[in-house]
């Protein structure tokens, strides 16, 4: 009886088109053919067992395309001449067919005749997508946004990938929607002042002075494949952290009878013990001035404040002071009027405001 046993693989192999890989490759692992030649005689006078070592004129025959070329013996297949093996080493060219034969005769003791026995295989290889579909990013899906750090306008980039490569740009789909009122929603070039371009794309540009809170989530997925759609969201928030606010008598601290004003100067302090630059741009700042009389009177907005004699207390013996109240400010955000924007010259108005009330 006369077979041919297939090791380490199949005739036929599969490509994929995505990740440029061979399922499965032969280079890593090659195809084994080992033909198998067996005598059972019910007379006795050949012993059963294998005969495939007597095997003689034993001829292997590989048709197909590697490379756009033909295999080259050696190299692309290589036979044992002991064990009659075909080691098939190569790749056939995705989406073609080949063929291997094999042939060889066997010398019968009994009567001298020979037999001849052949085998063929259909090679082929298919391309196919293999999906493993994912969507990365190396940004944070959290974002601080310190307003006195500010990024300006900023590209928020992803990626889709299949396996461990890059999905092409042109084979992907990529779309940006914002979460407001509980629900997504595409984003509104006209009414959504923080977003400058990209949102059908796979990086978005949004500018932080008018970003508050803002939720996003990019979605995409191959254009062949809706199946494998994939969404990664992204918070971005104005974030203050921790700060302190202080007060600074400069000029009158002390009232003399030459004293014509007093002068203060507030600041803001991060928690690393920095000055913050022009804090009245990030905080509604009001200087407070009193003659220890359990009154506060306003004096000014911004981070200084000046107060005339005509101010003072009247006994010159009594101490002044000044305070400082401080509040966050939103980011630019648009104003409107009865649910409806405030247009000027037909662009949104907007206006930074205090996140909490004035407390006095």
């Amino acid at each position: 009886m006369f077979s041919m046993k297939e090791l380490h693989g199949t005739l036929s192999q599969k490509y994929d088109a995505i990740n440029g890989l061979y399922i499965a490759d032969r280079t890593l692992t090659p195809f084994v053919l080992k033909p198998e030649f067996s005598v059972t005689d019910k007379t006795g006078k050949i012993p059963n067992g294998d005969y495939t070592a007597q095997l003689i004129n034993c001829v292997w025959t590989v048709k197909c395309k590697v490379k756009g070329n033909a295999p080259v013996a050696g190299k692309d297949y290589v036979v044992n001449e002991e064990t009659k093996e075909l080691t098939l080493k190569c790749n056939l060219d995705p989406d073609t067919s080949g063929e291997i034969s094999f042939s060889a005769d066997f010398i019968d003791s009994r009567r001298g005749d020979v037999l001849k026995r052949y085998w063929r295989g259909e090679l082929s290889c298919v391309s196919e997508i293999q999906w493993r579909v994912s969507l990365r990013t190396e940004w944070p899906q959290r974002t601080n946004l310190i307003p006195w750090k500010s990024r300006g306008v900023f590209s928020i980039p992803v990626q889709l990938m299949n396996g461990d490569k890059n999905h092409p740009d042109g084979s992907s789909v990529y779309k940006w929607q914002v979460f407001e009122n509980e629900k997504w929603r595409e984003i509104d070039d006209n009414t959504d002042l923080w977003y400058r371009e990209g949102k059908d794309t796979k990086i978005i540009s949004v500018e932080q002075k008018y970003i508050q809170s803002v939720t996003l989530r990019c979605m995409a997925w191959p254009k062949d494949n809706t199946s494998e759609l994939q969404v990664v969201p992204f918070l971005l928030k104005r974030y203050y952290g921790n700060y302190e606010d202080d007060i600074d008598i400069i000029e009158g601290a002390y009232i003399f009878p030459e004293t014509g004003r007093a002068v203060a100067e507030a600041s803001v302090i991060t928690r690393n013990g920095g000055h913050i630059a022009n804090a009245e741009q990030y905080f509604d700042i009001e200087i407070l001035y009193s003659r220890n009389d359990g009154q506060w009177w306003h004096v000014a907005h911004g981070t200084r404040g000046e107060v005339t004699r005509s101010m003072f207390p009247i006994d010159s013996t009594m101490t002044h002071s000044f305070a400082e109240q401080t509040r966050e400010l939103t980011a630019e955000i648009p104003i409107t009027v009865d649910g409806s924007y405030l247009l000027i010259d037909g662009q949104i108005l907007t206006g930074q405001f205090p996140i909490i009330d004035r407390n006095l």
